[in-house]
């Protein structure tokens, strides 16, 4: 069925033009159910990729461009795209922009991917003084949004409590299950650790290298960092120390490859409050692929290893103790290999974005009506 509204997805530079949630997730699935879908972002060319329209606005060069100039090109080029459209804002920057789509008498639907007043408070970029007044600033427009725009999204529960109860639909990230359809027996991986995702101190990552590093004086393991570094100088602080295969920013298909060929998949953010509530991703992605998942004991993460079986809790403060898992599961392969199959049934039956992706369709055709 061929819907009338069109669909205009909105996002910043912080997205790229195939970002797993984005593009793979929610813009194949509306454009599956009929409709005809646009995302407009910094990027290098306009292109068409499976039916998906991507208008690229030029790329920022400087922090402040993303900021202020993109959103100003985003809003723009919006203007230009059938008045009737449903507009999809991926990005809190861009919800000044928002708001003034929704005055001009748009229909606007905010999607919250994180909980942005409180991940404003762990940004080492913005200067300690501002971030109270910033974080006020970006709660004054999440009320205004929840106010004034159709529909808001969240990717978490935790989200929720920012917007109106009656507009919101939760639409957790979890896996596509097509996306891991193929299944690699657990004997025939390479014996190695991966982690894929932001690296940082809050996310664990000298934390994951220690324990990596320790673990190695038992067992041969060797360990794939794929991600962008944050701040970009903890690159040069951390790798020249440690052996480890760095691969930077892998393309999706790159990454589920990689998950594919890895024994072990580790998360261990460390156990602040951003981290406690937030649903990972890459969690997710680890147990859809058939990998033994070594987790925070403490948050969300802890809490779906615990429901399927599928890994091993430890203190992310203590690489002792992660090395105590990596030992521990690279010498008990057989026990490794059911820990992965379990979570993979946990992904496959209950947690998968197939089933998540019926209430975002659900949603568009309630806007379509409107």
């Amino acid at each position: 069925m061929k819907h009338t509204r069109p669909v205009v997805m909105l996002a910043n530079a912080g997205h790229k033009p195939f970002d797993t949630r984005i593009f793979h997730k929610e813009a194949l699935s509306l454009k599956g159910a009929g409709f005809d879908v646009t995302i407009i972002l910094p990027h290098s060319e306009s292109i068409e990729e499976e039916g998906i329209h991507i208008q690229a606005i030029p790329l920022p060069r400087k922090g402040w461009e993303q900021l202020i100039l993109c959103p100003w090109r985003i809003f723009r080029r919006a203007l230009q795209q059938p008045r009737n459209s449903i507009f999809h804002l991926h990005d809190s920057e861009l919800l000044v922009i928002g708001i003034m789509l929704r005055c001009s008498g748009r229909i606007v639907i905010y999607d919250a991917h994180e909980d942005t007043p409180l991940q404003i408070s762990y940004q080492h970029w913005i200067p300690p003084i501002l971030k109270l007044p910033y974080t006020w600033f970006y709660r004054l427009l999440e009320k205004l949004a929840g106010w004034c725009f159709a529909a808001i999204i969240v990717a978490e529960p935790v989200i929720a409590k920012y917007f109106p109860p009656q507009k919101v639909t939760l639409i957790r990230n979890f896996p596509r299950k097509d996306s891991f359809k193929n299944e690699v027996q657990y004997a025939q991986r390479e014996k190695s650790l991966v982690y894929v995702g932001l690296l940082s101190r809050a996310r664990g990552v000298e934390e994951m290298l220690e324990g990596h590093r320790i673990a190695r004086e038992k067992v041969d393991i060797k360990f794939i960092l794929g991600g962008k570094f944050a701040p970009a100088t903890l690159e040069q602080t951390l790798l020249p120390k440690y052996a480890v295969d760095y691969r930077a920013w892998l393309p999706y298909s790159e990454m589920i490859s990689t998950l594919y060929k890895g024994s072990i998949g580790i998360i261990v953010p460390h156990p602040i409050e951003r981290y406690k509530t937030n649903y990972p991703v890459k969690l997710f992605e680890y147990m859809a692929a058939g990998m033994p998942v070594i987790a925070s004991a403490e948050g969300e993460s802890a809490t779906f290893v615990r429901e399927g079986d599928a890994g091993i809790v430890v203190d992310p403060l203590k690489p002792q103790e992660i090395a105590k898992a990596i030992v521990a599961l690279v010498t008990n392969p057989e026990g490794a290999a059911v820990m992965g199959s379990r979570g993979r049934k946990l992904i496959f039956e209950k947690y998968n974005w197939e089933a998540e992706s019926q209430r975002l369709i659900q949603l568009y055709q309630q806007l379509s009506n409107v």
